[in-house]
């Protein structure tokens, strides 16, 4: 019976051997012939041949934004690359006590603006800070900042800050005609110069989500009208205004820790009261709320984002005050609001606006973006409704070290054509996400 048995095992073994001799892997490369005959080829230690897989045309159709977006930021991501290795200081977490940074503006109110910043966050030995920035844009178009900050008076968080500015821009943009403008035929023109100081005392505790400021300034603005049109329109504040602004600002910040801000809640409101020097026409308020909510997206990872904001800024004569300069008017237009139109194109008694981005990760330190915008402007807030917003939508690249050198760059579209916006700023203060 064992006998049996035995024969029985060694027949069927012989018949397995048989079988897997003549019938190859699924996935083999034939062996590459040799003249020596098949008993001089020998693959025992040839190695294993990867698996592979053909793509369908279907799969290069679906992939094709993927594609496209990989190809347009590989070259970012080779500059990048080139500049954290040429220039270690650039993007580093923390700048150098003290130096001298590059600040580039293109989109802006004054068009292109190119200039440096000097600035020394130990002045003299001590924790005391200082800077000073120039931009200059052409002839007699040109901006100046000097910033003075005191270490903390009231604890940790707090600071005295003064700073100057001075602007010229001898041809600043006014549309006639509020929320309802046409381009061409409501655009008008002014000069401005303008000198303003401020000294302001801010309390933002490390440890606390409530954060306040309270600032003085003064403003002396000069306009002139470079057109009849804007003259004999008549706006308030042309000629000279001398104005006198305190300002009260509350802020809720309950949000993740940056630089990428994935989730959470911000609140800011704001309180203005100015009066004119000169006169009692110019005295009103000026109240503005603003709220950002972060969320992450589904199911996908924490970097990649949406960020919302909503923001409502009025003006208003109060006590004898009868009017409010036109350059001092909500407006809605530019690198921060409609990002698809001009600086100031809208403006009006109040603003309204909607902002939403898609964030999400190309580098270490570099987010790409999509965005919407839309927004109106209106005299009164019941004049506020949905057929009247203006909408601009693109994408971008945000650097987001906000303790270096922050890099902006959007494309934005509307229906009055594309803009190029370009923002190469260092981040003295804390950036507005």
């Amino acid at each position: 019976m064992r006998s049996a048995e035995g024969m029985l095992r060694a027949v069927s073994g012989g018949l397995l051997a048989m079988v897997l001799v003549a019938i190859p892997p699924a996935f083999a490369q034939p062996a590459p012939s040799d003249s020596r005959g098949p008993a001089a080829t020998d693959t025992s230690n040839a190695a294993p041949e990867p698996y592979t897989t053909s793509r369908s045309v279907a799969y290069h159709v679906l992939a094709a934004p993927a594609y496209l977006l990989h190809g347009a930021t590989r070259p970012l991501g080779w500059g990048v690359q080139y500049l954290e290795q040429g220039f270690p200081d650039l993007f580093a977490s923390r700048r150098p006590p003290r130096g001298a940074l590059p600040i580039v503006e293109l989109g802006g109110p004054t068009g292109f603006l190119a200039g440096l910043a000097f600035y020394d966050n130990h002045l003299l030995g001590s924790d005391h800070a200082a800077r000073i920035e120039g931009l200059y844009g052409g002839p007699d178009t040109f901006e100046g900042e000097v910033s003075y900050s005191t270490p903390p008076p009231l604890g940790s968080g707090s600071s005295f800050e003064f700073e100057a500015n001075l602007l010229s821009d001898p041809e600043s943009e006014f549309y006639l005609g509020g929320n309802d403008s046409a381009r061409e035929a409501d655009e008008t023109f002014f000069s401005q110069d303008q000198v303003d100081i401020t000294a302001g005392l801010r309390i933002a505790p490390p440890d606390r989500a409530v954060r306040g400021q309270f600032d003085l300034m003064y403003e002396h603005v000069e306009t002139d009208e470079e057109e009849p049109q804007l003259s004999n329109a008549a706006p308030p504040g042309l000629g000279t205004v001398d104005l006198l602004t305190s300002r009260l600002i509350f802020g809720l910040d309950r949000t993740n820790e940056p630089p990428r801000v994935s989730r959470g809640t911000e609140v800011l409101l704001q309180l203005d009261y100015s009066h004119d020097l000169t006169g009692d026409r110019f005295q009103y308020g000026r109240y503005v709320a603003e709220v950002r909510q972060y969320l992450p997206v589904g199911f996908f990872p924490s970097s990649r984002r949406l960020a919302l904001r909503g923001r409502l800024e009025q003006v208003e004569p109060l006590f004898d005050g009868s009017a409010v300069p036109f350059f001092q008017l909500p407006d809605l237009g530019g690198q921060s609001t409609l990002r698809g139109f001009r600086s100031r194109r809208f403006q009006n008694d109040g603003s309204l606006i909607f902002n939403a981005e898609y964030r999400y990760p190309i580098w270490s330190n570099v987010d790409a973006l999509v965005f919407v915008d839309t927004g109106q402007v209106f005299d009164a807030f019941s004049d506020v409704a949905t057929d009247r917003f203006h909408w601009s939508y693109g994408g971008g690249l945000h650097l987001l070290n906000q303790k270096g050198l922050s890099v902006r760059f959007e494309v934005a579209g509307s229906s009055e054509g594309l803009r190029t916006i370009l923002t190469v700023d260092p981040s003295f203060r804390r950036v507005v996400r």
